[in-house]
């Protein structure tokens, strides 16, 4: 019989979700982390939360800094979301090599994907083993052309494929 985690992970594969990348920069370092817990929570204000594991060095970061952005990856960006999903790697000057653009208020958002926010830290709240980041939106925009990256039964899709 399979455990309740499991049955979990099995009903949860059944909703697809877009694919992001949460990143922030501190100290001169930049790290992103692959994340599909995203969600819009307000508009008055503009307010998003990501879910992120609280074992990962991230959430402590973003802590620090006060600051993130989420990039919204497009289709054909599987190896992006790939790379920032590997366990083990460090904060890097250059952003694992994607380092392309950075939004006004400095942090790192990955070139060519569908839509990006930037966001001040609204608030951080631990919840079982994850850290719900709650952001204030400061800047956004979207690339209209771009068809989103979109995870589904544990593989990736587009908008209009199965």
């Amino acid at each position: 019989m399979a455990s309740i985690q499991d049955a979990f992970k099995q009903a949860l594969a059944s909703w697809a979700s877009g694919v992001t990348v949460v990143s922030t920069k501190l100290d001169g370092n930049m790290y992103g982390l692959t994340a599909s817990s995203f969600s819009s929570l307000s508009l008055e204000p503009p307010l998003v939360l990501v879910c992120l594991a609280s074992t990962n060095r991230l959430p402590s970061m973003i802590k620090e800094s006060q600051q993130f952005a989420v990039s919204i990856l497009a289709h054909g960006q599987e190896e992006i979301s790939n790379s920032f999903a590997r366990p083990g790697r460090e904060p890097t000057p250059d952003f694992d090599g994607y380092a392309g653009k950075l939004t006004t208020n400095d942090q790192p958002i990955i070139p060519d994907c569908a839509a990006y926010l930037a966001c001040d830290v609204h608030d951080l709240i631990i919840q079982g083993d994850h850290c719900i980041a709650i952001g204030r939106v400061i800047e956004a925009a979207a690339d209209d052309t771009q068809q989103p990256l979109i995870y589904y039964r544990r593989a990736y899709h587009t908008v209009g494929n199965s």
